[in-house]
This record gives C-alpha cells, structure tokens and sequence, in this order.
C-alpha cells in the first residue's frame, strides 16, 4: 500500500471514498470545499493510502495554521484497521507542522491515548438567546429567519472563503459567521460582546454563540454579560440537521506541548463547520 498527499488530480477517487464514508451533503463532497480545504499547501494538505487497486481505504486532512497541523477527517476502511496505516499518515502531515486535533471521536481517542498523545480540557461553547424570546424551546428558537447583512458580508477572510458560508465582518472588527436558517450568529472573533449582542438582536437573530479553548478569560466577560454553557441552553451543537440534547463535547489534543498561550477558535479546524452544504453548492 502506498501512502502520500493527494492532489486535485486524485479527486474522482477522493469524491468516490468521501460518498462512500459521509452522509449526503458533506462538504467534502464538493470538489471546491476540497480545493479550499486542502488545495493550498499554505493552508492544508490532504494525505490517502491507497491498496494495490489505487482506491483510497484510509485518510486524514491537515488544516494549517499558528505554525500547526490540525489533523481532520481521519478514517480507515474496516479491513486495514491495525495496520498502522494512521501513523504512516501522521508522518506525512507531521512534515509540515507539529500535530494537534480537535473533535475526536471515541475511536480515536482510544487511538490518542495509545499513542501516549497529551489530551487539554474540551472546547467550550457559549450560548445567549434573544432577550425577546419568551417561549424558548428548539422550535421557537432554532428554526429560519430573514436577516439584511450584504452590507457586512466579506470574502476576504480565508474562513469566510468556504463555500456555505456566510462570514460578516461588524464596524468593531468582529467576526461571524449567520447561519440564519437555524436563527443563529455565530461568533468567530468578538471584539466588544455588548456591541456584538446588540448587533446580532437589532439585525433579528434568535440566539448567538461562541466556541473557545478552556485558557480564553473571554469567556469570563460572556459569563457576566449572561452568555451559557451551551448545555445549559436550549441551542445544540449539532444544528444541520438539529439533534436536540446534544451539546458541544469537542475535544482537543496534541502530540507535543503547546504554548499556553494558544486559544483554539472555530477556524482551526472543523468543528467549526455549520453541517452539510446546501444541495445548491454540490
């Protein structure tokens, strides 16, 4: 079996191995998402093994950014587990950047912990509701609405270049990302949160939120500015499509020490992603 970074020119047998391990609608399904992902050795590289038939049975994304490696998308067919194939990748990706990961899943944390990988506290996920709502529930609170924000809608912030988002950039430099089919704002970079609050109700959003490392004192400000654990909210984590009583649980790890000083925000990896593209962008 051979192991190396793929390129655009791999994408038929990409496209194939991520329909057969994705549900309908994943990004990487879409060959732009790919090319924004992955297609930029300055941004992200794509590592596959292929067997002796030059399918893919195994591979693993690396997003690159703080002078780091964040490994993605990780996944190994049944029948080459145990064969080291993941540490042959990590070798690959490891070229380029010291290893970290978020959003691991039971597996492969079992697999971390094997590799003797240091494991932080999870990712924390902040919640404030629209001081209007009344009624809160999921129905009343996650679900679609009309909001005017051509006037802050920018492209040139690399996240916001992502096909299926919609990244804004306010007047205080703040940004985030509307997902308004579910009601939401979410936060990117908040640089005043009262500003940011009042911004996000005036233009009509049902609920807004913020993902952080654990080490971020921000999340003191939000704490008494009335922001919650997601948990103790009614917004889930998993929005597209909902899954109520499922609230943030991302995991964060790394294969060396890392400088304290590093927050993990949305745009380090994929859990920041807002679910399945629109079938508009396939």
């Amino acid at each position: 079996m051979i192991t190396r970074e793929a390129t655009i020119n791999d994408w038929g047998i990409l496209e194939s191995f991520f329909k057969k391990i994705y549900r309908e609608n994943h990004p990487l399904q879409n060959k732009e998402f790919w090319e924004w992902q992955y297609g930029d050795v300055n941004f992200g590289r794509s590592f596959i093994c292929l067997n002796d038939n030059e399918e893919i049975v195994a591979h693993v994304g690396a997003s690159f950014e703080n002078d780091l490696a964040w490994l993605m998308n990780l996944y190994v067919e049944k029948q080459y587990e145990g064969k080291r194939i993941p540490a042959r990748l990590f070798n690959l990706a490891r070229e380029y950047y010291p290893l970290v990961t978020t959003a691991a899943n039971k597996s492969a944390l079992d697999m971390y912990q094997s590799m003797r990988w240091i494991r932080y506290h999870d990712l924390v996920r902040y919640v404030k509701l629209n001081p209007t709502i009344t009624d809160v529930s999921v129905k009343n609170v996650c679900k679609k609405i009309t909001v005017q924000v051509d006037s802050f809608l920018n492209k040139d912030i690399r996240y916001f270049m992502q096909p299926g988002i919609k990244g804004l950039l306010f007047e205080d430099g703040s940004k985030a990302v509307s997902q308004e089919i579910m009601g939401g704002l979410r936060g990117l970079d908040i640089v005043n949160i009262r500003e940011f609050e009042n911004k996000a109700w005036d233009l009509g959003y049902l609920w807004i939120d913020y993902t952080t490392s654990w080490n971020d004192t921000k999340t003191r400000r939000l704490e008494k500015n009335n922001w919650l654990l997601d948990y103790k909210s009614v917004v889930p984590w998993r929005l597209n499509p909902i899954e109520e009583k499922y609230f943030c649980d991302i995991s964060f790890l790394s294969e060396e020490p890392l400088n304290k000083e590093l927050i993990v925000k949305m745009s380090h990896s994929d859990h920041g992603r807002v679910g399945s593209l629109n079938k508009s962008f396939l």
